[in-house]
């Protein structure tokens, strides 16, 4: 666009977008187009970034602007003068070209009245590679504080796309200096209604990191390629609604209209990137577009909470621990937050490290769990309000559940055998009640916890009669994981029908 500026079809473009039903969009000033060279940042691309603000007041749109932006659509896009990208965050020279130019750009934005948000990248880490926190952080801060500097008032976005809630490690953090916690979430699922689940599981996690920042889902979307256009407005209308539900503040669709460049990098080697727009390449409005307008209009309603308990395994990196089981997991708190939201709650992540007795939402559920931290299991005995946990013995590491109090916690004995697998239940019995449990395909992962009840009641047995539903205290012990091995969440939520008491 920058090279190729035609304000008309521009302004049609926004017009397009503003009769869809869009109120604020992201525009990406392509770093390479505005840089040709370490010390000069170029005076005609920036008359045309003074035109397009124009251009965005007169439609009526906001606007988040995008400032270091060498990664797009499957490709780098790097200037001519940066031979090694991986250097960005710590070369001295390098570090003083990003100043002078995201200095020059924020003066020259900051007096738009449309101005809403400045992201300073698009996920900056495919183009510069992954980096330890120490090398990221001290970066983000040197950049986050120019630009506040420069235009306090505006919220300052990292465009990292926050992928430490799901796990994954990119050097950034919550820690990392930024106004808003922003996911750019690319999931998919076996489920339909895990795949929803998932996404919303991302922001409330964001919500439970965010330390009270707000949360936007900055970027999530679908190619029009292979897939109906019915069928993706159905699934973006349902993640719209339970990402409001579970905190999003800001939702913005990846992108706005279709391309008609398939002869230019990088759509001519990532064809179906031509086709996740809002918008045909004409202007027409597709079924998308009428389902998030629909979405974002909707109530968000009011429910009762309940709290899921997200692993700091899952979220960090320990030494010597193997992340074999981070898919399990994945699977796991997907299933529960499903099965919660079938039952009629707004589901609440509650961070390992945040499991506190005045601060927890009763029910908490602690889903197919292995690894805790050393402290979390006396403080779920601790809490005041009902606990719903089940056993996760063990995927590829043969150690069990990693808990010194076992005794306490379970209020009875334990008796596996040491390194081997158990058999595995097929059902759990409840008075005239039971349910067939579902298989799991590897022997640790299905092996439940058996005790000796001493303190606990036995509220449920498998078909021989082991006991495979405990109460103690205000604790629910399921000792088979459920959660992990359950193919739809529709498994999940009847016995979670059964074990906590529904909200509807």
């Amino acid at each position: 666009m920058w090279q190729d500026f035609r304000p008309k079809e521009i302004a049609r473009d926004l017009r397009g977008l503003g009769e869809a039903g869009v109120e604020w969009i992201r525009a990406f000033l392509l770093w390479p187009d505005f840089m040709p060279s370490r010390e000069t940042v170029d005076r005609a691309m920036i008359s045309r970034l003074r035109a397009f603000l124009d251009l965005v007041e007169d439609s009526g749109l906001r606007l988040q602007l995008v400032l270091l932006v060498g990664h797009m659509s499957g490709e780098n896009w790097t200037p001519p003068w940066l031979p090694d990208p991986s250097r960005l965050y710590e070369d001295p020279e390098l570090l003083w070209a990003q100043e002078l130019y995201v200095g020059t750009i924020v003066e020259v934005a900051r007096g738009a009245p449309c101005l809403d948000a400045y992201g300073l990248t698009n996920e900056i880490d495919r183009l510069a590679g992954p980096a330890p926190s120490n090398v990221v952080s001290p970066w983000a801060d040197r950049l986050y504080r120019l630009v506040k500097g420069l235009d306090p008032s505006r919220p300052v976005l990292l465009g990292d796309g926050a992928w430490y809630v799901l796990g994954e490690d990119s050097g950034f953090s919550p820690g990392t200096p930024q106004d808003v916690i922003a996911p750019h979430l690319y999931l998919s699922d076996e489920d339909p209604e895990r795949l929803v689940a998932g996404h919303a599981l991302a922001v409330a996690t964001a919500k439970a990191l965010a330390g009270g920042r707000e949360v936007w889902l900055e970027e999530f979307g679908a190619a029009h390629s292979v897939f109906g256009e019915e069928q993706i407005a159905e699934w973006a209308g349902r993640v719209v609604e339970e990402a409001r539900l579970a905190g999003a503040e800001r939702i913005c669709w990846w992108c706005g209209l279709d391309f008609t460049t398939a002869g230019e990098r990088p759509y001519v080697h990532h064809a179906f990137e031509l086709s996740f727009g809002l918008l045909r390449a004409d202007r027409s409005q597709r079924p998308v577009a009428h389902a998030l307008r629909r979405a974002m209009d909707r109530p968000v309603p009011d429910l009762p909470e309940a709290g899921l308990l997200v692993p700091s395994h899952f979220l960090r990196r320990y030494p010597f621990v193997a992340a074999d089981d981070r898919d399990l997991t994945t699977r796991t708190l997907r299933n529960a937050y499903a099965a919660l939201r079938r039952l009629g709650y707004r589901v609440r992540v509650v961070l390992e490290e945040q499991v506190a007795p005045d601060t927890t939402p009763s029910p908490l559920v602690v889903p197919s769990t292995r690894k805790l931290l050393a402290p979390t299991w006396s403080a779920l005995e601790g809490l005041p309000g009902e606990v719903l946990y089940s056993y996760l013995h063990g995927g590829s590491f043969f150690q069990g559940a990693w808990i010194s109090g076992a005794r306490s916690f379970f209020g009875g004995e334990p008796r596996n055998r040491y390194a081997v697998p158990e058999p595995p239940p097929a059902r759990l019995v409840a008075g005239e009640e039971a349910w067939d449990l579902p298989a799991a395909e590897d022997p640790f992962v299905g092996t439940p916890l058996l005790i000796d009840p001493r303190e606990a009641e036995v509220l449920g047995t498998d078909e021989s009669g082991r006991p495979l539903w405990l109460r103690v205290g205000r604790r629910n012990l399921l000792l088979y994981p459920l959660e992990a091995v359950a193919p739809t969440p529709e498994a999940v939520a009847a016995v979670y029908r059964r074990m906590l008491r529904p909200a509807t």
